[in-house]
């Protein structure tokens, strides 16, 4: 199972980093460890905000990084499906390209 597991969020990772890589308004520092990352996005608003306007305009959910005290960022959690996790940054990708 931990196998399996470290299969699914390693692979995941590396999805996450490919994105990261080609948004102009996304940053991170790739997660040693762990099946979350805080990401940077460049955009002008709160993390709040930003997460509330993403969920209503593409339906992918981030943790705020001000309920973790990390203001300016949003988390991501990577443990899911890969294509769930790529059809979600493709949409966020679509919505940062339009903000």
């Amino acid at each position: 199972v931990l196998e399996r597991s470290r299969e699914i969020t390693r692979g995941n990772l590396a999805v996450l980093r490919d994105w990261v890589a080609v948004q102009p308004k996304a940053s991170f520092v790739e997660p040693k460890a762990g099946t979350t990352a805080f990401v940077k996005l460049d955009v002008p608003m709160v993390s709040y905000d930003l997460c509330v306007s993403l969920l209503r305009d593409t339906g992918v959910m981030f943790t705020p990084g001000s309920a973790l005290g990390r203001e300016g960022y949003v988390r991501i959690g990577f443990a899911c499906q890969r294509d769930v996790l790529k059809e979600g940054l493709a949409r966020v990708g679509q919505w940062l390209d339009a903000a």
